[in-house]
């Protein structure tokens, strides 16, 4: 579903990404982690095409990412439901406005149906009843649930999550883990979660692999990483999974 082969980002002569190479399957969720400023982010923006990279090839579902048509890319970002770190909805609308935008303006849905989609979606996610509330009259974990609504509200194929769980609580963590991880088992989506969260990667992840010196290192299941004799890798796993 995703290929990413010799991925290479830099920023003048700081260099992020140097040769990642990543393969996610149809169906299969990826946690991604990696300290704060290892690239992790860049290679989302790179996935979804907001930023290009200096070398390296994307592909999603069979299609090139850097394709030089914009009818391509447009193609591929329909298909991907992007949770930002944060959750970034938009302050001066309500949920339901957050939720209907994106439908009404690039999915081309009807007004009537996009509302009624909206609603459907924030029940699966626990809040039928914020729906015309504004984003700051949430606590922080609803609002990453309404994020995560507006995310599958467009029915993604594939689901990318920007540190989902950044500034909750543990037990609140949990809970959107546990979420994330119901939503894709109920939606089959696929998706890649960036994250120094262990927890959040313990409960939603198939695979996971570790982002150090611009490579993607030690790939495997969550428990395997724990035997890996890396004292950075380590530091990830402080506590029992």
């Amino acid at each position: 579903m995703i290929e990413i082969g010799g991925l290479h980002k830099s920023f003048g002569a700081q260099r992020v990404l140097m040769g990642l190479n990543l393969s996610v399957s149809n169906g299969e969720t990826f946690s991604i982690l990696g300290k704060s400023g290892s690239g992790k982010s860049v290679m989302l923006k790179c996935i979804v095409g907001l930023m290009l990279p200096d070398a390296g090839d994307i592909t999603v579902d069979s299609m090139r990412v850097d394709a030089d048509d914009r009818k391509t890319l447009k193609q591929i970002r329909r298909m991907i439901g992007f949770l930002f770190q944060g959750g970034a909805l938009y302050d001066s609308m309500t949920i339901r406005e957050n939720l209907i935008f994106n439908l009404t303006r690039h999915h081309k849905v009807k007004h009537s149906e996009a509302s009624e989609k909206a609603a459907h979606y924030l029940t699966l996610v626990g809040l039928p009843d914020f729906i015309d509330k504004m984003p700051s009259e949430l606590s922080g974990g609803m609002r990453k649930r309404a994020a995560l609504a507006r995310a599958l509200v467009i029915e993604p194929q594939i689901l990318l999550y920007d540190e989902p769980t950044t500034g909750l609580d543990p037990i609140t963590s949990a809970e959107i883990g546990e979420l994330i991880r119901e939503m894709h088992d109920r939606f089959k989506v696929t998706g890649i979660v960036v994250t120094h969260d262990i927890l959040c990667a313990g409960i939603v992840s198939d695979r996971a692999g570790v982002l150090k010196d611009g490579l993607l290192k030690y790939t495997g299941a969550l428990n395997e990483l724990v035997q890996i004799e890396d004292k950075e890798i380590k530091g990830f796993f402080r506590k029992p999974i």
